[in-house]
């Protein structure tokens, strides 16, 4: 019998009815102890008539403070994770003084008095965590679904390790089943179906490497009903984003092609790249030059780091950095990837990284056009040549600029396997468009503000 999972549509709405709660209460108390308690840098108790809880003050403190949670991802899936409230709603609550800062600033009449939002953004805060904290309680008390991942042996504890590293998405691994192996328990529908029974699945998920069973299995378990069929795209698949039919004879043939950029297109992305970097550098070069002075000291020399990184066409380039590991951190080992938790990695670098100001100085690749704003990742010549022979459709990636942020940063974590970044990578080659860099650029600062790793 199938299990249910917690719906995600009730947590959502549940959650926006508690924040609304949450924020109405939070304005309530604010005025109250403004009302009746005397604070420091007040210069008196405020008048009732000064400030009522107007319809006006009411729609103003609701909407800042739904932008401000949806901006941070508090209404997705990822409401759900365990350890980020925190680091989800400090940064939220800042967006919200900012806003109200901004507001009142073209907006000169108040609606709400300066010394009652700061004790409501306090009240709010903590509200907001009890909130969510509660909701977050039941939602994990409610019963998992299980996935039972039907592929070849490795790249289907890929994918289980993925859904593994992520409990806020309600599935729990019921089994790897291999396919196309000597003694495979699948070797006609009817056994999954049995296996189905077995293991108390919920769900199949087919890796690409399973498409031939697949296309049987689905037929023969869809006429059932009996669990969600979930198939991972190959890369492919994923390039068949806009779907051209080229008829050929009597066949109607899918076409697969890429849209990198080009012509129109292609000249304002640079033309904004090169803005962008410029603006950026001078903006943040006091920030650039603390950063500096913090691994100088702290660290040591050199303060800056440059390493080799493929780029558009496979051109290799110097990649620059703010030094972030120990010097001399592959002198014994060669190239080796970083993990979320390198013990490279300095005290003063590993905080870089989290707040990404290491990155700063890629934005001189930006203007010297090695590098765009958004793109997919530069990796490695070493890994490059590794990736492309172990992981089918690698080398598309190439056929752009690099970027400082992507679709696969903003979609997965740190460690997220290559095979899966590569989906995002290609699903960003084959549509992209200036609208979809300025979404990703939009997304790209809740992720680097609570502090998700790239």
């Amino acid at each position: 019998m199938q299990k249910r999972t917690v719906d995600r549509p009730v947590f959502r709405w549940a959650a926006i009815a508690g924040d609304a709660a949450a924020a109405l209460a939070a304005l309530a108390l604010a005025r109250a102890i403004r009302l009746r308690l005397p604070l420091p840098f007040t210069e008196s108790l405020l008048p009732a008539r000064n400030f009522g809880l107007t319809a006006r003050a009411i729609v103003l403190v609701l909407a800042v403070q739904f932008l401000a949670l949806m901006i941070f991802g508090l209404y997705g899936p990822r409401a759900r994770v365990v350890g980020s409230l925190s680091r989800l709603l400090l940064p939220a609550q800042a967006v919200q003084l900012l806003a109200f800062a901004t507001f009142f600033y073209f907006f000169p009449r108040r609606a709400v008095p300066r010394s009652v939002l700061v004790i409501y953004l306090v009240i709010d805060g903590v509200l907001l965590y009890a909130e969510r904290a509660s909701l977050r309680r039941l939602a994990i008390a409610g019963a998992r679904g299980r996935v039972l991942i039907v592929g070849n042996r490795e790249d289907g504890e890929v994918l289980a390790d993925a859904i593994r590293r992520h409990p806020w998405t309600g599935i729990d691994i019921a089994e790897v089943v291999a396919t196309g192996e000597a003694g495979s328990p699948l070797a006609a529908p009817e056994d999954l179906a049995r296996m189905i029974d077995r293991t108390a699945s919920d769900h199949v998920l087919f890796a690409p490497e399973a498409a031939s069973f697949r296309d049987r299995a689905i037929e023969h378990l869809a006429l059932t009903g009996r669990t969600s069929l979930w198939v991972l795209p190959s890369p492919y698949e994923t390039l068949i984003g806009r779907l051209r039919f080229r008829p050929l004879g009597e066949l109607p043939l899918l076409e697969v092609r890429t849209a990198p950029p080009q012509g129109v297109g292609a000249a304002v992305k640079r033309a904004a790249d090169v803005l962008a970097a410029a603006l950026g550098l001078v903006l943040l070069s006091p920030v650039l030059a603390g950063a500096a002075l913090a691994v100088w000291g702290l660290s040591g020399r050199p303060v800056f780091f440059a390493q080799e990184r493929v780029g558009r066409n496979r051109r290799v380039f110097r990649l620059l950095k703010l030094r972030t590991m120990r010097a001399g951190a592959e002198d014994e080992t060669g190239a080796v990837l970083a993990s979320p938790h390198d013990p490279r990695v300095t005290r003063i670098g590993r905080w870089l990284r989290s707040t990404r100001i290491d990155e700063i100085p890629q934005l001189v690749n930006v203007l010297r056009g090695e590098m765009s704003l958004v793109g997919p990742r530069p990796e490695r010549p070493e890994f490059v040549e590794r990736f492309e022979r172990e992981i089918p459709g690698y080398a598309l990636r190439l056929t752009v600029r690099p970027g400082l942020t992507g679709f696969a940063q903003i979609s997965g974590e740190y460690d997220t396997s290559a095979q899966i970044k590569l989906r995002y990578d290609l699903a960003y080659v084959n549509n992209w468009s200036l609208a979809m860099d300025a979404v990703i650029l939009a997304r790209t600062l809740p992720v680097v503000l609570s502090r998700r790793g790239f």
